[in-house]
C-alpha cells in the first residue's frame, strides 16, 4: 500500500512538472509623462529662453564700488583715530568733574532724606529709593578698528545674469533649438505700504511664439499681494525683490512644462515570461528582452525622440504577444502554449497598454481577457491582479 501511494505521488509530481510552465517576471523602473495641458504640434521638437530684466548692476561693478569705498576709509583711518582720541580726551577731561556732581548729587539726597521721619525712610529704604553713590566709570580708550574689506553679499544686491534665468529655464521632454520661443519680460518690483504692512507687484509677461505666432501670453505677479507684516522702511527692499525675481522664474518653469512639457513621473512596470529551458519559448523571451530594453530608455531625462523609439519597440513586442496568443489552447494543460502562457501574455499586454495610455487597444486587451476568464481559470492572486488592472483601464 505504501509503495503504490509512492508510485502515485511521484507520477503527480512527475505530470505537474511537465505540463505545468514555470512563470517568471522581471520588475523594471522607468519614467513615464504627464502629458501636457496644451501640447505643441508634433513639429515643434526644441525651443528657446530669452529672458529681460531692467537690472543692469553687474558683479563686476558691485565689487568695484566696494572696493573704491574700502579704499576711502583705509585712507581716513588715521583722522578717525586722532578724531577718537580727542574725543577720549574731552571725555576724560570731564570724568573728575561728573563724579565731583555725582557726589553732590548724592549728599543733598542723603541730607534730605535724614530729615525725614523713621517711618518715612524705612518705607523709601523698602521701595529701594534710598539715596546711592553713583560715581560714573572712568573712560576707557578703545582704537577704531581698522578697515578690513568685505566681499559683497550679492543676496543684497540685485544681480542677474539675464542669460542665467534664461538657461534655468528647462522645457522637460524638448531640447534647445528654435521651433518656439519663450519670451520672458521682468519689470521692477513696486512696494505699496498699508496699515504698516507692505504690499508688492512686479508685472511680468510671458509670451510663447512660434515664428510670428503667439501660441500663449501670461501675466504673473501683476496684481498687488501681501509681502510682510513691516513697513518698507524698515525691511530690505533689494533682498525681497531678488527672492521674488527668483520665485517668478520658478512659477514660469513650473507654468510652461504644465502647460507644454512632459513631466517625468517615476513608474515601474512588471513584465511577465515563461522559463525558456528547452528553447521553446524563444519568441516571448525575445519579446521579454525588448520590452525591458525598451522600458529602461525611458529616463528621466529622456527626449521626445527617444520615448517615441521606445513606444514604437513596444507596439512591435505587443505585436508578437499577440501573435502568440493566438497559438494559445485553453483546454490542453500539456501544450507548450496552454492557458498559463495565454494568462501571461494577457497580463503582459495589459500592462504595456495602460503604460502606454492607450485607451483603445486597453479596452480591446481587456474585452479579449473578459471572454476568456473561465477559460483561463484565474486564482486568488490571478484574480485581484486582473482586477486591479481593470480599474486603471477604465481610468484611462
Amino acid at each position: 500500500m505504501t509503495k503504490k501511494l509512492f508510485f502515485l505521488l511521484a507520477i503527480t509530481s512527475i505530470c505537474s512538472t511537465s505540463f505545468g510552465q514555470r512563470i517568471l517576471s522581471e520588475q523594471i523602473n522607468y519614467y513615464a509623462v504627464r502629458a501636457p495641458n496644451n501640447p505643441f504640434d508634433e513639429s515643434v521638437k526644441t525651443y528657446n529662453v530669452v529672458v529681460e530684466t531692467p537690472y543692469t548692476l553687474t558683479v563686476e561693478e558691485l565689487n568695484a564700488k566696494s572696493l573704491a569705498e574700502f579704499e576711502a576709509e583705509k585712507a581716513n583711518y588715521e583722522n578717525l583715530v586722532k578724531e577718537s582720541e580727542v574725543e577720549f580726551q574731552e571725555r576724560l577731561a570731564n570724568h573728575d568733574d561728573e563724579v565731583k556732581s555725582a557726589e553732590a548729587r548724592y549728599d543733598k539726597e542723603m541730607k534730605d532724606f535724614k530729615e525725614l521721619t523713621l517711618l518715612e525712610r524705612l518705607a523709601l529704604t523698602e521701595q529701594g529709593k534710598k539715596p546711592q553713590l553713583k560715581v560714573p566709570a572712568k573712560p576707557v580708550y578703545v582704537k577704531p578698528r581698522e578697515p578690513q574689506y568685505v566681499q559683497p553679499n550679492l543676496n543684497d544686491h540685485l544681480i542677474f545674469d539675464n542669460q542665467v534665468l534664461a538657461d534655468g529655464v528647462e522645457l522637460l521632454g524638448f531640447e534647445k533649438g528654435n521651433d518656439v520661443l519663450f519670451v520672458i519680460h521682468i519689470s521692477k518690483m513696486v512696494f505699496q505700504d498699508n496699515g504698516g504692512q507692505t504690499f508688492y507687484s512686479q508685472p511680468t509677461n510671458l509670451k510663447v511664439m512660434k515664428g510670428t505666432e503667439v501660441i500663449d501670453d501670461k501675466n504673473f505677479d501683476d496684481e498687488f499681494q501681501f509681502l510682510t507684516s513691516s513697513s518698507s522702511n524698515t525691511i530690505n527692499l533689494e533682498r525681497y525683490e531678488k527672492n521674488n525675481v527668483n520665485k517668478i522664474m520658478k512659477a514660469i518653469g513650473q507654468y510652461i512644462n504644465e502647460e507644454f512639457g512632459y513631466i517625468p513621473v517615476s513608474s515601474s512596470i512588471k513584465i511577465e515570461f515563461p522559463k525558456n529551458k528547452n528553447r521553446e519559448y524563444d519568441a516571448l523571451e525575445n519579446a521579454k528582452i525588448k520590452a525591458i530594453s525598451a522600458y529602461r530608455k525611458l529616463k528621466k531625462d529622456a527626449t521626445s525622440d527617444t520615448r517615441a523609439r521606445a513606444n514604437q519597440e513596444l507596439e512591435a513586442v505587443r505585436e508578437v504577444w499577440i501573435s502568440e496568443l493566438a497559438k494559445v489552447d485553453y483546454n490542453d494543460k500539456k501544450a507548450t502554449m496552454n492557458k498559463d502562457i495565454g494568462k501571461m501574455i494577457f497580463f503582459n499586454l495589459m500592462r504595456v497598454d495602460i503604460s502606454l495610455k492607450d485607451k483603445v487597444q486597453a479596452e480591446e486587451t481587456l474585452s479579449q481577457m473578459q471572454e476568456r476568464r473561465i477559460d483561463l481559470d484565474l486564482n486568488y492572486d490571478e484574480k485581484a491582479t486582473f482586477t486591479r488592472l481593470e480599474e486603471q483601464v477604465y481610468k484611462l
